[in-house]
């Protein structure tokens, strides 16, 4: 089994790192540490670089192909998948300066210092000022998260309606606060790691941010924080073993209860650390209704014990289901986890971060939207989500 990573990472990357650094480590008889001085990082980072193809920070890669002197720089741009054109001429590189011999005037050149000022200016010059400038005259394309099903309206016979509901609102809002115009979509949660990668849509959420996912994907400020439970299975199955519902959440270091989460969602996160359980010991769902049927079918493939999701779905889960399922770490003192809920938005747009955070920041303090979550939220228990201020000690634990 190959070494597990916790950093993006890409093979093609890595084939032409190497390639590029076996010429230029023979034209100028230097290694990889005179290679990560030039670059500002540790000789370590760009050995992750040639043993894994890990994706470096955009100036690092721009310093990379300075350095190399490539002909093809855009190459090594999209390696690291990012859609961005090389920005400067194509005849631009970095030469190591000729030790000259010292005269009445003499220069000593502190080569740490040119690394930053050349990263300074690479960033300054990669760097997009606005959200029109990132945006360049097309919409703000945001994906819908269907796996909070709570944030939408309901049609007159009961099914979600994705047209209404506060998460279309919100939508509403930042178009104004932001000042330009978006478009959504239904995202499916299994897709959006790789759509925001893609640059096929720039937002998707809200979310329960994982600080620790590989993608790199950035994340604003929280909409509000979302307690973490679980569904019990009350209904035997033949290939499922009978056993009691954990009284305590340690309980489920124990291999012996089956449990599923969604692919790469909080809940995933809380059982490969919090629980210590690797993928092997998990039964991995694509989506909220796969995960619920698997602790709901007798007689369905990879049945589970307990489904661990966000305290929303469970309620809903179980109300929908209350003489199969059984919800279990559902009040603030035994929360499983407390998440941020929040925008996810594509790794290569950090500069709109800011000012996302600052359209939230107006649409929470001003609009009444906080107000209508709470209310809406109160309908499956108090304290499950909530501003982050209102949560105890105990579930912050």
């Amino acid at each position: 089994m190959g070494k597990q990573v916790d950093f993006e990472t890409s093979p093609e990357l890595r084939r032409i790192f190497t390639r590029e650094f076996d010429v230029w480590r023979d034209r100028h008889r230097l290694g990889l540490e005179e290679l990560s001085a030039r670059c500002g990082v540790s000789s370590s980072y760009l050995a992750h670089l040639g043993r894994y193809g890990r994706i470096p920070s955009k100036p690092v890669l721009l310093l990379l192909a300075l350095n190399f002197g490539m002909a093809n720089p855009d190459e090594l741009l999209a390696a690291a998948h990012l859609p961005d054109p090389w920005p400067f001429d194509p005849e631009s590189q970095i030469s190591r300066r000729e030790r000259a011999t010292e005269g009445f005037l003499s220069v000593r050149l502190d080569m740490a210092g040119f690394v930053e000022a050349i990263k300074t200016v690479v960033r300054e010059e990669s760097r997009p000022r606005t959200l029109n400038d990132l945006l360049q005259g097309r919409p703000l394309r945001v994906g819908l998260n269907l796996t909070q099903p709570w944030l939408f309206g309901a049609t007159a016979r009961g099914d979600i309606d994705h047209t209404t509901g506060l998460l279309p609102e919100l939508c509403s809002l930042l178009e104004n606060a932001l000042r330009c115009k978006i478009v959504t979509s239904l995202v499916p949660f299994r897709g959006h790691i790789e759509r925001l990668r893609r640059a096929e849509i720039d937002v998707f959420g809200p979310m329960l941010a994982t600080p620790q996912n590989p993608s790199t994907i950035c994340f604003s400020s929280p909409i509000s924080r979302c307690g973490m439970s679980g569904v019990y299975r009350l209904r035997d199955t033949q290939s499922l073993q009978a056993i009691p519902a954990p009284a305590r959440w340690e309980a489920l270091r124990d291999t012996t209860y089956k449990l599923a989460v969604i692919r790469d969602s909080r809940a995933h996160l809380i059982a490969n650390t919090k629980l210590n359980r690797s993928d092997d010991s998990l039964i991995i769902c694509d989506t909220i209704e796969e995960g619920v049927d698997r602790v709901l079918i007798r007689g369905i493939s990879n049945p589970a014990h307990i489904f661990i999701c966000s305290s929303i779905n469970a309620c809903r889960a179980v109300a929908s289901h209350s003489k199969d399922l059984e919800l279990l770490f559902n009040t603030p003192e035994t929360l499983l986890d407390v998440a941020d809920n929040a925008m996810a938005i594509r790794p290569d747009w950090p500069e709109a971060v800011p000012m996302i955070n600052s359209a939230l920041a107006f649409i929470l303090g001003a609009t009444g939207f906080s107000r209508k979550m709470l209310s809406i939220a109160q309908n499956y228990g108090p304290g499950l989500i909530q501003p982050i201020s209102s949560f105890s000690q105990a579930a912050n634990a």
